[in-house]
């Protein structure tokens, strides 16, 4: 009787011994699973806060070589591998008015990405978080010097002609508008409104409003002198630096978010929103600089004189 039980006794200690064994086992692959998902949240944060630190420096990049050239660059061909000798060089064909020539196609902005060695800055500044290239669209009345000079204008002027021709010596604003010619005489001086008025590039949100109009119809022009892109987390759209384009990875590109991809010729408006990050049509996880002509002139110290 004795034995027997402590036998009983063994064996119910051992059945107590496992079922701790497995309750442990559970219990680490639970926090194993949070601190998985806690990390891969902190690493999308770490991403997206570089990509946002990236942009903010190529677009103070790009307000330097405006005010250093008095115009915007063009594009880089971003199917070229980082290795490739013309890798990140402004394709631009110089002539009156200058030509973005992306790929050797006169026009062509297709294929474009920044043009990090035209800026003094590095490949890796001039892609996102997740190792891709960003993204880059001009106004193309606005590669050619002095195209952004704007010292030449005044808004008190009264000189109101839109769409005017760029001059070499004054850019859209005209060369007589001077402290005494504008005392005298304000039809001296070209308003910045007029020549906003028409150019720069248009951009939409998810549900195609205009954000950003060129021609508004009435009232100043809010087109973007320019457009910068990362393709966010899905990388659709996006080269890589190997020169390849990336199609969408875990989540499908949404319809308007297509409208970004870098392989595609200059499209007729560029998307910005707040990010939605369900999968369809409605998907949107790209990061778009997009400043006005009128900001990137004063960033540049280019701006219409203040009096």
């Amino acid at each position: 009787m004795r034995r027997m039980d402590h036998g009983q006794g063994r064996q119910a200690a051992a059945g107590f011994t496992l079922v701790e064994i497995a309750v442990v086992i559970v219990v680490l692959s639970l926090l194993l699973a949070m601190i998985a998902g806690i990390a891969t949240a902190m690493l999308g944060q770490q991403r997206r806060e570089a990509t946002r630190q990236r942009l903010a420096g190529v677009e103070t990049a790009l307000a330097l070589f405006v005010s250093q050239n008095q115009r915007l660059p063009c594009p880089a061909n971003g199917t070229l591998a980082g290795t490739d000798n013309n890798a990140g060089v402004e394709q631009i064909t110089l002539g009156t008015p200058n030509v973005c020539s992306v790929g050797g196609v006169a026009g062509s902005q297709q294929h474009g990405v920044v043009p990090w060695r035209a800026l003094g800055i590095s490949e890796q500044d001039a892609t996102d978080g997740w190792g891709n290239r960003l993204t880059y669209r001009v106004s193309a009345q606005f590669v050619t010097l002095p195209a952004m000079n704007m010292t030449y204008c005044d808004p008190g002027g009264t000189e109101a002609t839109t769409g005017a021709a760029l001059v070499a010596t004054s850019g859209y604003c005209l060369l007589s508008c001077t402290s005494a010619g504008f005392l005298a005489n304000t039809n001296n001086c070209r308003q910045p409104a007029a020549v906003t008025f028409g150019r720069g590039l248009e951009v939409r949100n998810l549900s195609g409003t205009k954000i950003m109009d060129p021609s508004p119809g009435t009232g100043a022009s809010t087109g973007a002198a320019y457009i910068v892109i990362s393709h966010g987390e899905n990388a659709a759209g996006a080269y890589n630096n190997q020169g390849v384009i990336q199609g969408a990875s875990g989540t499908d590109s949404g319809t308007e978010e297509a409208k970004n991809a870098a392989n595609l010729v200059l499209q007729a408006y560029y998307v910005d929103d707040f990010a939605s990050y369900p999968a369809g049509t409605g998907h949107f996880d790209d990061f778009v600089l997009r400043p006005s002509i009128l900001t990137v002139v004063t960033k540049a110290q280019l701006g219409p004189r203040a009096h």
